[in-house]
């Protein structure tokens, strides 16, 4: 049994996701080749989460984590109540670094949209999203680092979820989404932040499995 009094180990999970928050960083020109190395190395030798934790240290800014800028989650004041995006007979695009509303209804009338959350900001606690899809189609993108609860309905239609990747850290932002799809459809995915330089975020996986073999 685990001692009260001893550190939680480091699980798997735990050097996974440090390394793929490491890879980004090198990805990002946050971090030089040999800061990469040496930070990999660590991660799968450091024994406790206060170690593991400590190699996202911003090397341009020790007061800072590696970790802020793909956080996927804002302070609770600046985010808005309600918001909402239509398109009737129409269509509609959301992506970048914005807010989204604590309260987001979506509808898609005889029209389609397209919300690509990856660099979105939400919330801590509970965003609700409602999405409508009446002859006409929603394609909805969210970020890996959200958990997720999806009831929906189709009816002469899709309402579709690819879950990927499970979140378990209790503190994410949780989204609940809802709605129905009505002769038309509604596709929900999963995807991560897209990189500077996607060769030296892959460069970097690689070197991590190399270091992890002992090679």
């Amino acid at each position: 049994m685990h001692s009260p009094y001893a550190p939680l180990p480091v699980t798997e999970a735990h050097r996974d996701r440090v390394v793929r928050l490491l890879a980004a960083a090198f990805a990002n020109d946050l971090l030089s080749v040999e800061q990469l190395d040496a930070r990999l190395a660590a991660a799968y030798r450091v024994r406790t989460p206060a170690e593991l934790q400590q190699l996202l240290v911003d090397p341009a800014d020790p007061s800072r984590s590696l970790e802020d800028w793909q956080r996927c989650f804002t302070a609770e004041g600046v985010v808005p109540e309600r918001g909402a995006a239509v398109a009737v007979a129409g269509g509609f695009g959301v992506k970048g670094g914005w807010l989204v509303p604590r309260q987001l209804k979506v509808w898609a009338v005889a029209g389609g949209g397209e919300l690509d959350l990856r660099e979105a900001r939400f919330a801590p606690g509970m965003t609700e999203i409602e999405v409508v899809a009446f002859m006409g189609g929603v394609e909805l993108v969210l970020p890996e680092g959200v958990r997720l609860e999806v009831v929906g309905a189709a009816f002469l239609g899709g309402f579709e979820y690819k879950a990927g990747a499970a979140v378990e850290d209790p503190a994410a932002p949780l989204v609940r989404l809802s709605g129905v799809a009505i002769m038309g459809g509604v596709d929900i995915t999963r995807g991560r932040r897209e990189h500077k330089n996607e060769r030296q975020y892959l460069a970097a996986l690689a070197r991590a499995t190399e270091i992890q073999r002992g090679g």
